[in-house]
């Protein structure tokens, strides 16, 4: 039978020696003493500036019909309910999702083709 390991033998450390002082630092002269700040008088409001001056009487001229516009009224479609707004957002963002079913690279033939990535499978 084998018997314990023993504990290695440490050997008594040396003091370490005493720290050198640090470089005492000069402190910096106090900064000299700042002026009081006098008070600004308010300048006086400029006049302001004068009203404008009417234009001429003259209108704008009346609309008129520019060729190969139609006269009748734009359609305003009614607004579509927050269900079918969703409904339609999710089978746009089906389109961009990768079925779980299918693999990346798969063959119709069932062996699994290039993933286009260096991992083993």
């Amino acid at each position: 039978m084998c018997s314990a390991p023993k504990a290695p033998k440490i050997p008594k450390a040396e003091p370490l020696p005493e720290p050198e002082p640090l470089p005492t630092t000069q402190q910096a002269p106090p900064p000299p003493p700042i002026a009081p700040v006098q008070t600004m008088q308010a300048q006086p409001v400029a006049p302001s500036a004068p009203p404008p001056v009417p234009m001429s009487q003259a209108q704008a001229p009346p609309p008129v019909q520019v060729e190969g516009q139609s006269t009748d009224q734009p359609i305003v479609k009614k607004r579509k309910s927050k269900r079918k707004e969703l409904q339609q957002a999710s089978k746009g963002a089906s389109a961009l999702r990768i079925p779980l079913t299918k693999k990346l690279g798969s063959v119709a033939s069932g062996s699994t083709g290039s993933t286009g990535l260096n991992i083993p499978s």
